[in-house]
């Protein structure tokens, strides 16, 4: 099993941004990988995690548009943006 995870930090005022996008978003995430998991506590920091089959599997869709588009989104609408692969920071 492999598992990427991005934890950050969502601004207060663009929070209903963030939900509105995340919403269409990880429907379409969730074909893309075996388990989707997005935890946001009462002080705004999100914790996503997903997990994939195989190496490949990430190679693969971890670096596809959809997954783009999440990564994106998250850099673009939130503060303080760590992306790991197996506990491994990536940009």
């Amino acid at each position: 099993m492999e598992t990427a995870t991005i934890t950050a930090k969502i601004p207060e005022r663009k929070k209903i941004e963030f939900y509105q996008v995340m919403e269409s978003l990880q429907n379409i995430i969730k074909d893309y990988c075996n388990d989707f998991k997005m935890e946001i506590d009462k002080k705004n920091n999100l914790m996503i995690k997903i997990d994939f089959e195989k190496k490949q599997e990430v190679e693969h869709n971890f670096y596809d548009n959809e997954f783009n588009l999440l990564k994106g989104t998250i850099k673009s609408l939130c503060d303080n943006v760590v992306i790991k692969i197996n506990e491994v920071e990536v940009s």
